[in-house]
């Protein structure tokens, strides 16, 4: 008796050890730094770039650890994608407060322009308040390109807008004659029927001052040098 429950307890062991899972490959695989243990060889392998497939444009380049485009270290950016847009709306009444501190408006502008945060969403608030400034010029508050209903949120929109300081281009079209079109026509609720982008020959100051303003605006100032339809195109 003690003989065959012996044999038989060595076939339980037996038959339980045949469905004992494999051990997972890497689950003592240690890898120097900068590699990866591979889950179905078990060998270690240095992982695939991030930024195989991506391109930045300069000065920002791919990051490998999260394969997005980022700007340099230190201060190697001077941020001038739309006219006016740093010298009118930041700060330009030296009344922001920055840490309890009220900042000038030099400063302002030099951390502006020192912000690698894309797409600089963080300045949409200091710009709305800017914009309320400037829709009061009239004596009447209500913009064209925002709500007339007294809200504290009545110019969260176009500072969003405007504070993602880039030139937009709609490819897609084919017709290029306008500045800020594509911005304006969103602003609308719209489909812009022109690329937008700028040309040499285009009064971006007197479409930016309408645009803030809500209105035809100009600074009186033509234009005194006529691109050239060639190579460098600046007289």
């Amino acid at each position: 008796m003690k003989r065959a429950l012996c044999l038989t307890l060595l076939g339980l062991f037996v038959g339980c050890d045949a469905v004992v899972p494999a051990q997972p490959p890497c689950s003592t695989t240690v890898c120097a730094v900068g590699q990866v243990c591979n889950p179905s060889t078990g060998a270690c392998e240095v992982p695939p770039s991030r930024c195989q497939s991506v391109s930045c444009t300069s000065p920002m380049s791919c990051d490998g650890a999260t394969g997005l485009c980022v700007f340099p270290a230190g201060d190697l950016i001077d941020r001038a994608g739309r006219p006016l847009i740093n010298l009118a709306l930041s700060n330009p009444f030296d009344l922001l407060s920055v840490a309890g501190q009220v900042e000038t408006g030099a400063t302002t502008r030099e951390r502006y322009n020192r912000d690698k945060s894309f797409p600089w969403a963080a300045w949409a608030t200091p710009f709305a308040q800017t914009l309320a400034l400037y829709d009061g010029l009239d004596g009447t508050c209500g913009h064209l390109l925002a709500p007339s209903t007294q809200t504290a949120t009545r110019y969260a929109t176009l500072a969003s807008l405007l504070a993602a300081d880039v030139i937009v281009v709609d490819t897609s079209k084919s017709t290029c004659t306008s500045y800020l079109s594509v911005e304006r026509n969103t602003l609308a609720g719209t489909n812009s029927p022109d690329c937008g982008g700028r040309k040499l020959e285009y009064d971006v100051v007197d479409l930016t001052f309408s645009t803030l303003f809500g209105g035809v605006a100009t600074d009186s100032v033509t234009i005194s040098n006529t691109p050239s339809a060639t190579f460098p195109y600046l007289p």
